[in-house]
């Protein structure tokens, strides 16, 4: 028997279904409830003195010129943000030093100014790459400084894609909303008919985040976690074969409430954060619709205090399973 939220719609010219994933059985309706420890989380500190470094060059790959200017981000694997301002870009014969926050191990991400010839990329073993889980690892000592091959640049190119049935007001992105990173640039707004162009990144396979007013952030294919996303080819000049969205095929509801019948706190804002990922795919209200068939995380502040449901931080933090189409009910102490 079809799940009664799935809806058939008329193949139309020129679009390529994102093809979303059925589960064979949805639960509906059920309420998840979970006692708590807390904690305040153990924030990630930078230390720009640590002597732990990425060096590079980056190269136009075409003509074999360097390129300067060009933003270089290391990323600890697998999350991916980006950023309020850049790190360190490429200057004289492309050479460019990122320094990173300490040991461990970390991606390479190419990004080029907006009006640059040049696309976005993870930066590859051979070139440029849209999956992260495809770009250069680099292992990293405490005070260690590395040096890796060269960054090549392909021309820019342009992921096209169009929201289907319903044209509401939103955005698309290749990465996850930063919280404290308001107006991004590198958002792209969905047209009045329902139709986007991402312009700037190379011309690779990337997943794509859609986030519209009103329905689950999700990755395209209809999931929570970008590692397992369907990719959308970026075409120089766009492509009249735009990827199709269908939001809302695999919502779950979440209800989040103060233990005990509390009051939530003034201050209270609460981010819902894949497992694989960390990407935020939910907040920061209260009651949010998040992608079903993942696991989440929840960071909330309060107080002036970062905490995490179950956990003193993202590590130790409690998993929340989010069923297809289920109602959850989270109590924070």
């Amino acid at each position: 028997m079809r799940n009664s939220r799935q809806r058939c719609w008329p193949a139309r010219p020129g679009l390529r279904s994102a093809g979303v994933r059925w589960p064979i059985a949805a639960v509906v309706g059920v309420a998840v409830t979970a006692g708590i420890t807390s904690g305040a989380a153990a924030a990630p500190v930078t230390d720009p003195g640590s002597g732990t470094a990425i060096t590079t060059r980056v190269f136009d790959r075409a003509t074999g010129e360097p390129v300067k200017g060009v933003c270089v981000l290391a990323l600890p694997v697998p999350t991916f943000s980006l950023p309020k301002a850049c790190p360190a870009r490429s200057g004289g014969g492309g050479r460019v030093t990122v320094q990173v926050p300490g040991p461990g191990q970390y991606n390479l991400f190419a990004l080029p100014k907006l009006d640059s010839p040049y696309g976005a990329q993870w930066v590859g073993p051979d070139g440029g790459t849209g999956r992260q889980q495809q770009a250069r690892r680099v292992t990293l000592a405490a005070g260690e400084t590395k040096r890796v091959a060269q960054v090549l640049l392909d021309p820019r190119a342009t992921i096209s894609g169009w929201t289907h049935p319903r044209e509401l007001p939103g955005v698309v992105s290749i990465a996850a909303p930063d919280p404290d990173v308001a107006n991004d640039p590198r958002t792209t707004p969905i047209r009045p008919d329902g139709t986007f162009d991402i312009d700037w990144v190379g011309p690779y396979e990337w997943p794509v985040l859609l986030r519209l007013d009103g329905e689950a952030i999700q990755w395209s294919g209809g999931v929570g976690n970008r590692l397992i996303a369907e990719t959308v080819r970026a075409v120089p000049g766009g492509s009249a074969d735009r990827y199709e969205f269908h939001p809302g095929y695999t919502e779950a509801r979440l209800f989040v409430q103060m233990a005990n019948g509390a009051p939530p706190c003034p201050d209270l804002r609460v981010f819902y954060r894949n497992v694989a990922t960390r990407d935020v795919m939910g907040g920061t209200g209260l009651t949010s619709l998040l992608a079903g068939g993942q696991q989440i995380k929840i960071e909330y502040q309060c107080a002036g205090e970062t905490r995490w449901y179950g956990g003193t931080d993202f590590d130790s933090a409690t998993p929340v399973v989010v069923k297809y189409f289920a109602w959850l009910r989270v109590y924070l102490p």
